[in-house]
């Protein structure tokens, strides 16, 4: 079952061959610099403070999916989000599908989603929403 909510997105999904590296530069100069990962415990942990932060603890800002040009099955999620500790902006890479361990598979699953509440576009990267609007 779809909801609005889901079709928005998934009409605001570029269907291209966008690459990991232009997302993280994308991000980047938007001012999302931070590294986030997970650990073994499905905790995000901030690489700015070492501060480990449950997902339900993490606002989504904006989420932008990948899928491999080769291998569809590769799909990873850049997830724009701030640490609650220190409040750096900044960015977590994080496998989903049926590719992604059971962490990551957990932390995508708990975060906050805030996505349209922010200055940050839903399921694009900021250049990605700049181009569109010209």
């Amino acid at each position: 079952m779809t909801n609005d909510r889901d079709t928005e997105l998934e009409a605001q999904t570029p269907n291209d061959n966008t690459t990991l590296t232009e997302v993280l530069a994308s991000y980047e100069r938007a001012g999302f610099a931070g590294d986030f990962s997970v650990d073994d415990e499905a905790m995000v942990l901030c690489h700015t403070c070492q501060g480990h932060v449950a997902p339900s603890d993490l606002q989504v800002v904006s989420l932008r999916r990948l899928e491999g040009a080769s291998d569809p099955a590769d799909m990873l999620a850049v997830v724009a989000l701030s640490c609650p500790i220190c409040g750096v902006d900044g960015m977590l890479l994080l496998n989903y599908g049926p590719e992604a361990s059971a962490e990551h598979a957990q932390v995508i699953v708990n975060l906050d989603d805030r996505r349209g509440q922010g200055s940050l576009p839903d399921a694009q990267t900021p250049d990605e929403a700049d181009a569109s609007a010209t």
